[in-house]
This record gives C-alpha cells, structure tokens and sequence, in this order.
C-alpha cells in the first residue's frame, strides 16, 4: 500500500513545480516590458517656432464676442426694444405697518396688542387701524395699520409715538383690503371734537 501513494505524491509534487515554474516565468516577463526607456531629450523651442506656434493659436482662437455676434437669433423685433416708460408695477400686497412691540413673551405682545386696539377705537379718528401680532423667531412683534404710502405710515406713527414711544416704520406685507382712503386724515379725536366747537 506504501508503494501505491508513492507515485501519486510524485505526481502532484511534479504538478506544483510545473506551475511554480510558470507563475514565476510570466512575471519575469512583465518585469522585462515595464522597463522604461531612458529619457530623451527635447529640442527647444527655438524663437522662429515660438512665433509660428503664436500666429496659429492667433487665427485657429475662437473668441465668443465673434460668436455672439454672428449668431441668428429668431426674436421678434418686439422683443428687443428696450422699454423705456416707468410702468414700474405695484404690489399691492407690498407696503409700510407700524411696529409698536418686539417681545419674547407672546402673553406681553397679545396684551399691548389689545390695548393698542381699545386706545385707538377710543382716541384716533379717520381711521382705524388693526394690529397684528406674529412671530418672527426669537421676538413676538405687534405691528399696525396698512399703507402703501410711507408717508402716510409716518403720520399715523407721530400720533402713535405719543402712546408708544418706541414706535417706528417698518416696511411690511399687507392687507390692502384695510389700507385707509387717500382722502382719510387720520388724526386725534380730541382734535376733532375741537374743530367741531
């Protein structure tokens, strides 16, 4: 039985060396192709190249004003003209509100918003304005009234600051439903019951 395992542990100690042999053949192989060969030195540019390198790169160049202006556009003429009137457009959404209160306590800005609201039912005449509270983080902010014009904004803010003196214009987005007419004056209705005596 010795005998017979003999040849076949020869047998595949031959298979191993074989393919030993081979694995170490092809990577003789590629060691021999990855041989760089030495370095070869270039020819300077001399003056006269330098030049003619120069007028090609000058006439083969693209340059994008010549594109653009060679281009063919299919705009109508229409388009292209340039409006001059100032038909600016109005938003009617876009105006001027009164800030009265920047707060971080929402209980401080509904109260002040309340109050605002019963002193001017009581003391202003030819307009009403509501007050709006909201929340822009971190402060609670009451703002009022509703104007396109901050001229108007500013009126009603001299009156205001004699309540409020901290009041200023603040540009706003607002209701236009509730911007006063541009015939309403707005002013104290003390001053009103005065004109009327």
């Amino acid at each position: 039985m010795k005998n017979f395992r003999y040849p076949r542990y020869i047998l595949l100690a031959a298979v191993f060396a074989l393919g030993l042999t081979a694995a170490c053949s092809t990577t003789e192989q590629a060691r021999k192709g990855d041989e760089r060969p030495e370095k070869e030195t270039t020819a300077e540019f001399t003056e006269g190249t330098r030049e003619n390198l120069a007028t090609l790169l000058t006439r083969t160049r693209s340059r994008l004003s010549d594109v653009h202006f060679t281009q063919q556009h299919d705009i109508p003429d229409a388009f292209l003209k340039v409006d001059t009137t100032d038909n600016s457009y109005n938003n009617p959404f876009e105006g001027y509100r009164i800030q009265i209160l920047s707060s971080r306590e929402v209980n401080v800005a509904d109260s002040i918003s309340t109050q605002f609201r019963l002193w001017a039912d009581t003391t202003l005449a030819g307009y009403t304005p509501k007050a709006y509270v909201f929340f822009k983080q971190p402060y609670y902010k009451v703002h009022v009234g509703d104007f396109q014009s901050r001229d108007k904004a500013n009126n009603l803010s001299r009156i205001i600051k004699k309540k409020y003196p901290e009041a200023w214009v603040v540009h706003d987005r607002i209701d236009p439903s509730n911007v006063p007419a541009d015939t309403a004056r707005i002013k104290l209705q003390e001053a009103k019951e005065n004109e009327g005596n």
